[in-house]
């Protein structure tokens, strides 16, 4: 209910509130919209199809600028050092805000002091996936193989440092069996592997599994507070026991600090617009993302969280990517 009366009145035209407002400009060329990954992937489909939105609800063209490397930290701090002019929005994920801080001695910005939040977009759950043939039903059936059996114990995460690392180190803590994290450069080598079984588990999004479920793999759970739609059969980590694993990755929108706050204002307005079509809101279910627009002062609180969370796990793990 929050959510619905807050994207209502974000639809009010900006206008009705009158006086002088900062505006993001039209006669200064295009918005660019930073994303930290390659083109073609899931967080650059999502960006060029917000892009071709908010161009018409802002009146500007709308551009994407992919600027990929280091876990997208290269594109976060490029935006941070950019006019606050409301003409460079950054395509913000928890890795680069929370997890890359966290673990990366080189991150040179700082979420809450170098950005402002827009908007959240969506958000995604992780799966714990193993290969069909492994002789597991269930995941106590397979933490039990894992610590009779150190070939079961490895599991694949898309990156080092990420979010899913410490979701297995977490898990492997809380069900005291040694869980060995191999990090992958992506989720296609690592699902590749799973499908092969070269690999004995992944901790992978919905999105890269689903399809594979009950043929060529096996997830045997998820995280979250609830199940997802796309597997109503695999129960969450909460179900199953296992507590603090409620916190999703998401996807949000950010700004330079310096962005006067009328003009995020009118960012988060227009991104609620176009959060809100039944298009966009498809095309971030066919990524497998959860579309959940809420206010950037939602996301404010989620790093916060999520900082707090996750920072003991990381010092308990002893992770540096440096």
């Amino acid at each position: 209910m929050k959510r619905r009366l807050w994207l209502s009145a974000a639809l009010i035209p900006l206008s009705l509130a009158g006086g002088a407002l900062a505006q993001v400009p039209t006669d200064r060329g295009p918005l660019r919209l930073v994303v930290g990954f390659p083109a073609g992937g899931s967080a650059d489909v999502l960006a060029r199809t917000i892009a071709d939105k908010l161009k018409h609800e802002l009146g500007v063209p709308v551009v994407v600028d992919n600027r990929a490397g280091a876990g997208g930290t290269i594109a976060a701090d490029y935006v941070k050092s950019q006019p606050g002019d409301g003409l460079t929005l950054l395509l913000g994920t928890t890795h680069m805000m929370v997890m890359a801080p966290l673990t990366m001695k080189t991150v040179r910005y700082d979420a809450a002091r170098d950005f402002k939040p827009v908007i959240r977009l969506s958000s995604f759950q992780e799966t714990l996936t193993i290969p069909a043939a492994t002789p597991a039903k269930t995941l106590k059936a397979w933490l039990d193989l894992a610590h009779a059996n150190p070939q079961y114990a490895s599991y694949g995460v898309p990156a080092p440092g990420s979010l899913p690392q410490f979701i297995g180190y977490r898990l492997g803590e809380q069900a005291k069996v040694k869980l060995l994290p191999v990090p992958y450069k992506g989720t296609a080598p690592l699902t590749q592997d799973l499908l092969g079984g070269q690999i004995a588990a992944g901790v992978l999004p919905v999105a890269d599994m689903a399809q594979y479920h009950g043929e060529r793999v096996r997830i045997l759970a998820i995280n979250g507070t609830r199940r997802s739609p796309r597997l109503p059969d695999v129960p969450t980590l909460k179900e199953l026991g296992f507590g603090e694993f409620d916190h999703l990755e998401w996807t949000g929108l950010f700004v330079p600090r310096s962005t006067p706050d009328d003009t995020v204002r009118q960012l988060e307005a227009a991104a609620a617009r176009v959060a809100a079509m039944p298009e966009v809101q498809e095309a971030l279910q066919k990524l497998g993302s959860i579309a959940d627009p809420s206010p950037g002062s939602t996301l404010t609180q989620a790093i916060a969280n999520d900082i707090a969370l996750w920072a003991p796990v990381v010092k308990s793990a002893g992770f540096s990517a440096d």
